[in-house]
């Protein structure tokens, strides 16, 4: 069953290193706990997680986990000229990421799930701007790839979502990070389906590095 949908929201994901020297994203929808956090190659072999631990591999493909605050696990399968794959935690498939010039999640029964597109001005040294549409061609947000510090100050925000974040409003720290992070800014809360493909497309970007508009390549 879905999740019920609700008014408008923004999910903000901020890029670290653990102490294993994997990227690490952690998705808040507002104050208090996370809603999830995504890990780099938590899925990967020994070989693979030493290259990183290392420091010889700083974001990149690989299998990253997503983990809910209730537990639940999504695998994001990052690959190199191929679709990224979604998954649940018993290998259920939810679906895949085809990457062009513009981005296109499919599900698992192979019918659209959500495109992801240049915004008008899709990239400022601050931001990389995607706009999300759904399965039907209409704007369901907005996806801001923040590139440095300055992304993260809330004069950045679109302000057509007619809510006000104020609890958004801090300093972002430069960090040894390729990118730093992600914002989504939603005209309805997602179901459970599309809030997976949206947080498997951030960890995508982040940890994976993969480019999702040609702004972005």
């Amino acid at each position: 069953m879905s999740a019920p949908r609700g008014a408008s929201m923004m999910i903000e994901g901020r890029v670290v290193h653990k102490v294993s020297n994997a990227l690490q994203i952690t998705f808040q929808s507002g104050p208090g706990d996370p809603l999830a956090v995504g890990v780099q190659g938590a899925g990967d072999g020994l070989g693979g997680k030493m290259a990183v631990l290392f420091g010889f591999k700083n974001g990149g493909t690989g299998r990253h986990r997503i983990t809910y605050a209730d537990g639940s696990v999504v695998w994001v399968r990052s690959k190199d000229s191929a679709p990224t794959v979604l998954s649940r935690e018993d290998g259920t498939a939810i679906g895949a990421i085809e990457r062009a010039d513009t981005s296109t999640a499919v599900g698992a029964t192979a019918g659209t799930l959500l495109h992801f597109v240049p915004a008008d001005d899709p990239r400022t040294p601050e931001l990389f701007r995607l706009r999300i549409l759904d399965r039907m061609g209409a704007e369901f947000g907005r996806l801001d790839v923040v590139r440095t510090a300055g992304g993260w100050t809330l004069g950045q925000i679109a302000n057509d979502l007619n809510e006000t974040y104020i609890w958004w409003d801090r300093a972002g720290q430069p960090l040894a990070t390729p990118i730093l992070g992600t914002r989504l800014m939603l005209r309805r809360a997602p179901d459970a389906t599309e809030r997976d493909v949206l947080l498997g497309a951030c960890v995508d970007i982040t940890l994976g590095l993969r480019p999702y508009v040609t702004a972005m390549k």
